[in-house]
């Protein structure tokens, strides 16, 4: 054999094996997004994990964007082929659960990516954006289909779309805040969630048949100082942008001050951090206080969500609790915050508890169901429809409707 037919002979072996450390490369770079988040990623530790160079890793990237954008597509390219394949089933309903049975055993690290798109250049997030709005609108088509062939009852279909991406999304986030249970088991628990809820009674029809808390009453007055303010303006950019991806100057910007200004009330990005972690543990105590006025575990859970949903579409809201918010703490403070999540977590199971003893909600396992409710907020705000002039309670009441009475037509 000629040297140059050796040569043609070696290009499908070559190319296979640059297409496999590639598929290697976007994996590990998904785990250490699920970690860190996209901006707060180690590009090196990522192109060391895999064999590369720091240098060498620009063959398959031409920069953190890039990388984000390829893994992003990695990860929902297998989704949007198995929603094509859900289509295929016979009602609405079973092809709804058909995708979320399969999409539950996929990596959903795609959905850090898409919480920092403001992170990402104008092309990057342009592009992904597209293509999430295509999975929504598939999606929400399989739940239209299902509202006309009389599997589904008659719900918002674009919003329940996104509530159910959103616990999809969740369920590996979720597993990192997990005590009791073994990890998965979040996955196991969704496909009985969206298709009967977690409550015994029937759905309400309308927004007007049923009480939502009104998340304004709770919410925090405007800040009477200017360290309120910074913590206000830097909880909302965190919310939009994951906490590596705002900057001091970023905060600074927002409030239209100097970055003097921000250094006078915090030494550093870790104390703002911690700051409106507090202040967000206090707004949660305070939603989950007057949630648990109710008696009744369906209720009180239903009040819980709207109100998590409604504060969660204020941008003065808490801030939004990832694992990368924790990230860059001490870990005296990690610890001390980690004390506050779980005990969070104890106040949901304990109400997903009493809903069982008292028969309002069905037998479940508590803890990955009280996480799995995190899921419906947790990303609603982001993947609303732009241009949606949705009213909070509405939103609330389709979400929180789902979640306590699932998709399924009684």
């Amino acid at each position: 054999m000629k040297s140059g037919e050796l040569a043609l002979e070696s290009r499908p072996l070559l190319s296979a094996a640059r297409a496999a450390r590639r598929a290697l490369l976007l994996d590990e770079a998904a785990a250490e997004f699920r970690r860190t988040g996209v901006a707060g990623a180690d590009l090196i530790r990522i192109a060391r994990s895999v064999g590369l160079t720091r240098p060498s890793l620009y063959n398959y990237c031409s920069d953190r964007g890039d990388l984000a954008r390829q893994c992003y597509f990695h990860l929902l390219d297998p989704l949007l082929a198995d929603l094509d394949r859900a289509a295929e089933a016979g009602s609405g309903l079973a092809a709804v659960l058909s995708f979320l049975t399969a999409a539950c055993e996929r990596d959903q690290s795609h959905a850090i990516i898409a919480a920092e798109l403001d992170t990402l250049p104008a092309d990057e997030r342009h592009e992904i954006v597209a293509r999430q709005s295509q999975v929504f609108d598939r999606l929400a088509a399989l739940i239209e289909r299902g509202i006309v062939d009389g599997s589904i009852r008659r719900c918002d279909a674009a919003i329940a779309a996104r509530t159910i991406w959103g616990m999809i999304a969740w369920a590996p986030l979720g597993d990192i805040w997990a005590r009791r249970a073994e990890s998965g088991r979040l996955s196991v628990e969704l496909p009985g969630i969206v298709e009967r809820g977690v409550s015994t009674g029937a759905a309400p029809g309308r927004v007007e048949d049923v009480e939502i808390e009104d998340w304004e009453a709770l919410a925090p007055p405007p800040p009477a100082c200017r360290a309120g303010e910074i913590v206000t303006a830097a909880s909302a950019l965190f919310n939009a942008r994951g906490v590596e991806g705002v900057s001091l100057d970023d905060v600074a910007a927002a409030m239209s001050a100097t970055k003097g200004l921000i250094y006078h009330h915090f030494a550093s990005k870790a104390e703002l951090v911690a700051a409106c972690l507090d202040r967000a543990f206090a707004l949660y105590d305070r939603l989950l206080d007057r949630a648990e006025r109710h008696p009744g575990g369906a209720d009180r859970a239903r009040a819980g969500l709207t109100l998590n949903i409604q504060a969660q579409l204020d941008p003065a809201g808490p801030m939004s609790l990832t694992a990368a918010a924790y990230h860059k703490l001490s870990e005296e403070e990690r610890t001390r915050f980690g004390t506050q999540t779980n005990h969070l977590l104890d106040r949901s199971i304990a109400t997903m508890e009493l809903g069982t003893a008292d028969g309002s909600l069905r037998p479940f396992e508590a803890e990955p169901t009280a996480l799995a409710s995190a899921g419906t907020f947790n990303f609603v705000a982001r993947w609303l429809p732009a241009d949606a002039a949705l009213r909070p309670r509405h939103v609330a009441f389709e979400v929180s409707n789902l979640f306590l009475h699932g998709l399924r037509e009684a």
